[in-house]
């Protein structure tokens, strides 16, 4: 996991994603711990080559209040690796087609 300061951890509450799913592509929301605030998650393909890709940690505004989120948009569904850092495998968790998956991390 690459720690990149580029503005990851500060609100998001205006900033809109878009989540293009179906046809073979599903979104995946994860809603990490506060140890993960100010850091990058990386996912990568279980059953492919280990490329990785990651995406920003975020905390959101809603009307329920602050939320950590980490939002993958669009990927092709499959199974997938959560990295805990940049040498330790987390979870797994499948995408399907035209879903949205949710993972909660510790």
């Amino acid at each position: 996991m690459h720690n990149h300061e580029m503005g990851i951890g500060t609100p998001a509450s205006s900033a809109s994603v878009a989540l293009d799913i179906g046809g073979g592509y599903g979104a995946l929301i994860i809603y990490p711990s506060e140890r993960f605030r100010g850091r990058e998650i990386e996912i990568s393909a279980a059953d492919r080559d280990g490329h990785r890709t990651h995406t920003g940690v975020h905390d959101r505004m809603s009307e329920v209040g602050s939320t950590l989120t980490a939002i993958f948009g669009s990927l092709p569904a499959g199974p997938y690796v959560i990295w805990e850092d940049e040498a330790t495998e987390g979870g797994t968790v499948t995408v399907n087609d035209g879903a949205v998956a949710e993972v909660h991390l510790a």
